[in-house]
């Protein structure tokens, strides 16, 4: 029994990222007694939430196959129209739109331009990485050119969304006298989670995704429909995407149209980093979330052990390729086990044949 556990927790990512995460937690502690206060537990979690939402989005695009580009020129178009087009409605008529509104309307963008990225990479037969590099810069380009691309500031953005931006769970006072919670942005990041894996999880639509991802040619031929995978795929992808605008704008109370530029590559290592196979077919949420309190953890306390934050980038490329020789030993151990399972049943054949003869 004990050796079949080790063989399990050797092949499960989640349980190597949470390893880490434990022992870096304690590094950290040790190091800045601040780092267990329940001020800073929440302004970790709540720095998790902008990209642990961007995560799922790419961890689905990832799971089926390809390395999507274009989720963050979604989400800031989705968030950036919404708070241009709304801002301009509060000032003219003074309606403030309700906050379900705000994020039905960043949605259905990010949902359009998730369509999009399907048409190209279904209909057209574009690889991924380079079908959402490609729409990246369009949409980047249509945003700049027919909505805008100057700053909204506070007092024009919709009210709603700073409202959304101040509201706090679990208050509490501290002794200087500034009120510390969980930013309620936290529980909509386990909404999106909880979504998501039901739908990886317990739908058809989710188990063609993985499969997808593993193979394709086998996909179709027993039964899935390739094209509307994709679409399901990068649309949901979108409408998250568009989640993750509206959330990011909110908490800094500013429609900044460059804010995510230069993101990409710290979320995708966060989700290689939790276990989703760069190649596709593999990937679970729980990892996605370890992934992202990982990374998180690493970049917020880079300054605790001397490190310049300029190095954040190189810490995350090594962050990919750590994740992703670890994922080759993985596959090769499961390989090696696999092959020794089979090994094993052939000689109990052969010994039961003998056996019988006899």
């Amino acid at each position: 029994m004990s050796k079949i556990n080790l063989r399990k927790i050797l092949t499960m990512n989640e349980i190597l990222s949470l390893a880490l995460v434990i022992v870096l937690s304690i590094g950290f502690g040790i190091a800045n007694p601040v780092f267990f206060s329940v001020n800073n537990i929440f302004s970790l979690l709540r720095m998790c939430v902008l990209p642990g939402i961007f995560a799922c989005a790419v961890m689905l695009v990832l799971i089926s196959g390809g390395v999507d580009l274009s989720f963050t020129w979604i989400g800031m178009f989705g968030a950036y129209t919404t708070s241009k087009v709304l801002s301009a409605l509060q000032l003219n008529t003074g309606f403030i739109m309700p906050l379900p509104i705000v994020f039905l309307m960043s949605m259905l963008i990010g949902a359009v331009l998730g369509s999009f990225n399907a048409l190209l990479v279904s209909k057209f037969k574009i690889p991924i990485f380079v079908a959402t590099i490609s729409s990246a810069n369009i949409f980047m380009g249509l945003m700049f050119q027919f909505v805008g691309s100057v700053y909204i500031f506070p007092d024009k953005m919709p009210r709603e969304m700073i409202n959304f931006s101040n509201i706090l769970l679990l208050p509490q006072l501290t002794p200087d006298g500034t009120v510390v919670g969980l930013h309620v942005s936290v529980m909509l990041l386990v909404i999106v989670f909880l979504v998501t894996h039901f739908i990886l999880k317990y739908t058809t639509l989710g188990r063609g995704i993985y499969a997808i991802g593993g193979d394709e040619s086998s996909t179709e031929r027993v039964g899935f429909n390739l094209a509307k995978i994709r679409v399901f795929v990068f649309m949901l992808a979108g409408v998250i995407a568009g989640i993750a605008g509206v959330v990011g704008v909110s908490n800094i109370q500013v429609a900044n149209p460059f804010d995510f530029q230069g993101r990409e590559l710290g979320i995708i290592a966060a989700v290689v980093v939790g276990g989703t196979k760069i190649t596709g077919g593999s990937g679970s949420v729980l990892g996605v979330a370890l992934g992202v309190l990982l990374t998180n953890l690493i970049t917020q306390n880079l300054v605790l052990i001397g490190v310049p934050p300029e190095y954040t980038r190189f810490v995350f490329g090594a962050l990919i390729i750590f994740a992703i020789i670890v994922q080759s030993l993985q596959q090769k151990y499961k390989l090696k086990l696999i092959r020794t399972s089979t090994a094993s049943r052939e000689t109990f054949n052969k010994k039961e044949e003998v056996t019988n003869v006899v």
